[in-house]
């Protein structure tokens, strides 16, 4: 006999063995990354989580839950932030239930829309190693699958080839690098223009919340001394580091700038200390590609209406 009982962050020591046997050791699924990525969020949703248990007690699935704050960008929105039923004891009806508690929350709530991961400080940007049995899953509880996948890219950037190779002088005439020194409204006024939303969201977000300065490159040109590009790093203190979102204005994509400002925000990660370079939430591998990464995870996009 299962129970299904609201999910607490005293179950965090059962959530994380669930996870150590349900997902691949690379997606760094660690007791910190719960209580930061999910329990002690603003936007997580204890009311819509869930923690199913077998006999004796034993942990045998949960769903953890997030809700969107932010009305104007995902307006009655929510995020199955992380899901997972124990391998032996699938195809019993568990994840259904799970999955059943949690969308009567949800629509009891007013959400009209739930997505499968790509929450703000995620786990994963959809369904983790996607495959026969985890998409058949979700398609039978009616969410709509992407038809391709997307990834998370990873190079070492140390001994690399690719950026020491790169030639900058035809981009240097008309462009030049610069660290963030300050330049908040700038940098927001060229977001809200060129990428509104999202991208705009949490670079305001990160700013206020003390992002190092040394996180965020600026794209700049010689002619005006305006913003027309960014790219915001995770480096600072770290080996292992990341980068994205990157971005360039409108009018000068088609040109490889891109090419440049993603080399220089390599280049910068080094100074930082960083050894191996993450990139995620991504179908650019020819992009990225150029600089030698390849993808270390697979994710399929997937939501459902209420």
């Amino acid at each position: 006999m299962t129970s299904i009982d609201k999910l607490d962050k005293d179950d965090i020591m059962d959530v994380l063995e669930i996870c150590d046997c349900t997902f691949d050791k690379s997606f760094h699924i660690t007791k910190k990354k719960l209580e930061e990525n999910l329990f002690n969020t603003e936007d997580y949703f204890a009311e819509g989580s869930f923690i199913a248990r077998g006999t004796g007690g034993k942990a045998c699935g949960f769903i953890g839950v997030k809700v969107s704050k932010e009305d104007e960008i995902y307006p009655d929105t929510a995020w199955i932030s992380i899901f997972a039923v124990r391998q032996d004891m699938r195809h019993e009806g568990i994840g259904s239930s799970l999955l059943e508690h949690a969308l009567q929350r949800l629509a009891l709530h007013g959400i009209k829309r739930v997505y499968l991961g790509q929450d703000y400080n995620n786990f994963f940007s959809g369904i983790p190693s996607p495959n026969e049995e985890n998409i058949g899953f979700f398609k039978s509880e009616e969410f709509w699958i992407n038809d391709v996948d997307h990834y998370d890219l990873e190079a070492g950037i140390v001994t690399n080839e690719k950026i020491e190779d790169f030639d900058t002088e035809k981009f240097e005439k008309n462009y030049r690098i610069a660290v963030y020194d300050g330049q908040k409204k700038e940098l927001l006024d060229f977001l809200k223009r060129e990428f509104p939303g999202r991208w705009e969201f949490e670079a305001e977000t990160a700013l206020a919340d003390g992002k190092s300065w040394e996180e965020i490159v600026l794209l700049l040109s010689c002619r005006t001394e305006t913003v027309v590009g960014y790219c915001m790093l995770d480096g600072v203190g770290k080996e292992y580091g990341g980068l994205g979102p990157i971005g360039i204005a409108k009018e000068i994509r088609g040109k490889h700038v891109g090419d440049y400002i993603l080399r220089e925000s390599l280049m910068q990660l080094r100074k930082l200390g960083v050894k191996t370079v993450n990139i995620d939430w991504t179908i650019l591998k020819d992009f990225y590609g150029q600089f030698g990464f390849e993808p270390a995870r697979t994710y399929r996009g997937a939501y459902r209406d209420i």
